[in-house]
């Protein structure tokens, strides 16, 4: 009976022994496999640089690109990287950002990340002279410090202005900056790299549809009620003779109001580029008071998007403003 005993617990270790072994082996495979199909692993800092780095990669094997958790309202600048973000950085190969301070948590992500490769759209269109002279600079270069109502400061750097996705020539370059960037880094698909910005640069140049606006707003005097909307003016040649960059922190005081009303009335404003979260009761006010057309437009951060959004989306931004003329 002893003996039965011994025997059973003996064969009970010997399955278990089994099962383990075989569980372990297909665990360690399915991982393997895994690593093997993911094996580079690209984050991006905001749907623009997203959607730049999905047509660059198209095709890739072995090649995922994911973008950071998006906040649902607020500003970017002051996006704070949630615990999942930091987990997801902890894996990633390469970052993606646009950079020109849009980012205001990247020194956080090079702390804790010091060895993780950085590709700075912003910084490439900086030190190319076929861009430098497209980004907008702003008149007064000084950094703010904001205290929110939970006591945390924000600082926004008004050097330069980097919405610098809402002007096609300029999200070229940062397909330009993405491509390069990657083709250090992944070298046996830089072949790839190359050839899919090429082809995404020239979709670019041949599907925004911009017909018309460059001819009755080229030289005309225009205002903006976010600053990323300077990009689009510039894009169709159009001169912002007014800025009030408004969102969910920004309080107007009645004289920048007044100050804005006067502008749009001095220099015959006929067209207010805003965006509807925070530039609707200012719209509102705009409409009242003056014979502007306000038209409001999206700015890309907010929100889920496709591999060819970017194009559908800025084209009916076009669309909008054409809608008034």
């Amino acid at each position: 009976m002893k003996r039965n005993k011994i025997l059973f617990v003996l064969l009970l270790l010997i399955s278990i022994t089994v099962v383990c072994t075989c569980g372990t082996f297909f665990y360690v495979k399915q991982n393997n496999k895994l690593v093997s199909d993911d094996s580079l692993l690209i984050m991006t800092s905001c749907n623009p640089v997203y959607l730049a780095t999905l047509n660059v990669v198209q095709q890739a094997e072995g090649v995922t690109v994911q973008n950071l958790s998006q906040p649902t309202t607020g500003c970017l600048h002051d996006y704070t990287l949630t615990t999942e973000d930091m987990k997801n950085l902890s894996k990633a190969d390469v970052l993606v950002v646009n950079g020109g301070g849009m980012e205001g948590y990247l020194e956080d992500v090079m702390e804790a990340y010091p060895n993780l490769p950085i590709i700075d759209t912003f910084e490439y269109l900086e030190h190319n002279p076929k861009y430098s002279d497209y980004i907008a600079i702003k008149e007064e270069s000084h950094e703010e410090s904001e205290v929110d109502h939970q006591g945390q400061e924000h600082h926004h750097d008004h050097g330069v202005n980097s919405h610098i996705w809402m002007s096609d020539l300029l999200h070229a370059g940062q397909v330009e900056a993405i491509a390069q960037g990657l083709e250090d880094i992944d070298g046996s698909n830089s072949s790839l790299y190359e050839a899919n910005s090429k082809r995404y640069i020239e979709i670019l140049s041949t599907r925004v549809d911009k017909l018309g606006l460059d001819n009755e707003l080229a030289g005309s005097n225009i205002a903006v009620l976010h600053e990323a909307f300077e990009y689009t003016a510039d894009s169709i040649g159009a001169n912002v003779v007014a800025d009030m960059d408004l969102d969910e922190e920004r309080q107007v005081s009645a004289g920048e109001v007044s100050e804005f009303i006067s502008a749009i009335k001095e220099n015959d404003v006929k067209v207010v580029l805003a965006e509807y979260d925070y530039g609707n009761a200012m719209g509102k006010l705009i409409t009242e008071q003056t014979d502007a057309k306000v038209v409001y437009l999206e700015t890309m951060v907010h929100g889920q998007y496709e591999q060819m959004d970017y194009i559908s989306v800025l084209n009916k931004n076009y669309a909008n403003i054409r809608s008034v003329l």
